[in-house]
C-alpha cells in the first residue's frame, strides 16, 4: 500500500512538472490533421494548450499547397474573447489538392514558442474523413497528453524544455517518495 502511495505522488509530481513546463500547442484543430474533405475549408483554426501572447508576428498559420506554394492570404488571429483560439480564413476559390498547415505560438503563460505542422486534403471525390481533431486530451484534468510525434512534428526549444521538465519530474518524484517515507515512519 505504501508503494503505491509513492508511485501516484510521483507520477502525479512528473505531470504537474509536464504540465507547467508546456507550450502553446494545439489541443484540437479543424480540419483535422489528416483529414479529407468534399468542400474546401473556409478556415484552420487551432485551439491551443495555453493562451497565446498578443504580439503582433508571434502567433501564425500559413496554409500551403503541395507544391510548396502559400494560399494563405491574410494574418491569422488570436480571438480576444478566448486566446487559446488561433485562425485562419481560407481563399473561397481553394484548389483540390493536398495541403501544409504551419503553425507557430508564443505562450502568454510561459513566454515559450512552440511550431508544427499538419495536413489535408480537399477532395470533392473522395470519402470524407474529419481527420485527427483533438490533438492533445487532459491528463488527471491538467496536463495535456501529447500526439504521438510523428503527427505534429515540433520544432523550436522543445528539447531543452522537455530536459527541465523531466529533471524538474525527477525532483518531484524523489520529494514524494521521501514525503511517503517520512510520512509512513510516523505512522509505525
Amino acid at each position: 500500500m505504501k508503494v503505491a502511495g509513492l508511485v501516484v505522488a510521483g507520477a502525479l509530481g512528473l505531470g504537474l512538472a509536464a504540465g507547467a513546463l508546456a507550450h502553446a500547442e494545439p489541443r484540437r484543430a479543424t480540419p483535422g490533421d489528416g483529414a479529407v474533405l468534399n468542400r474546401p475549408p473556409a478556415e484552420v483554426v487551432l485551439v491551443m494548450t495555453q493562451e497565446m501572447a498578443r504580439q503582433a508576428g508571434a502567433n501564425e498559420i500559413r496554409v500551403f499547397a503541395a507544391a510548396g506554394n502559400e494560399v494563405t492570404r491574410e494574418a491569422a488571429v488570436v480571438d480576444p474573447n478566448d486566446r487559446r483560439r488561433l485562425s485562419v480564413a481560407l481563399p473561397r476559390d481553394l484548389a483540390p489538392g493536398d495541403y501544409v498547415v504551419h503553425w507557430k505560438t508564443l505562450s502568454a503563460e510561459d513566454g515559450d514558442t512552440a511550431s508544427g505542422e499538419l495536413r489535408f486534403r480537399y477532395d470533392p471525390a473522395a470519402e470524407p474523413n474529419p481527420g485527427r481533431e483533438v490533438l492533445y486530451e487532459p491528463l488527471l484534468g491538467g496536463a495535456p497528453t501529447p500526439a504521438p510525434a510523428a503527427a505534429i512534428p515540433r520544432g523550436g526549444s522543445e528539447g531543452t524544455g522537455w530536459v527541465l521538465a523531466a529533471a524538474v519530474g525527477a525532483l518531484m518524484l524523489l520529494v514524494g517518495i521521501g514525503a511517503g517515507v517520512v510520512f509512513s515512519r510516523r505512522g509505525e
